[in-house]
């Protein structure tokens, strides 16, 4: 089988998984996200192995078809990283308000502050 073939086969099998919804539960979305790295590391050699120069024509029809799904693949892709970043964002915010309310008064004061204008 050309590399060509086996990247659109690649592709198409990651297109296929990246489009199930995203897990909700923390062990699931660990193993949605190993999964998907898996699949990239598996995808890149064929990546490497096509050469443009030696194409036949059913091969650039192929690689215009998979130039399609790729956009497709980029496309979802940035919408996980998002959703990842959502999460890690509001992890922060967990593991920020948590430390506030096991030490209130660690950290500068937003209550309020007096200034003397005598200068004592």
């Amino acid at each position: 089988m050309s590399a060509v073939k086996e990247l659109y086969l690649q592709t198409k099998e990651l297109l296929d998984f990246i489009n199930e919804p995203f897990p909700k539960d923390d062990d699931a979305r660990d193993q949605y996200i190993a999964q998907l790295d898996e699949r990239l590391v598996k995808r890149e050699p064929f990546i490497k192995q096509v050469d443009e120069d030696s194409l036949s024509d059913a091969e650039k029809q192929l690689g215009q078809e998979l130039i399609k799904l790729n956009q497709q693949l980029t496309k979802r892709m940035e919408q996980v990283r998002t959703e990842i970043q959502g999460n890690l964002n509001q992890l922060k915010a967990k593991k920020a308000t948590s430390r506030k309310y096991e030490n209130p008064y660690d950290g500068p004061s937003t209550d309020g502050v007096f200034f003397d204008k005598r200068g004592v």
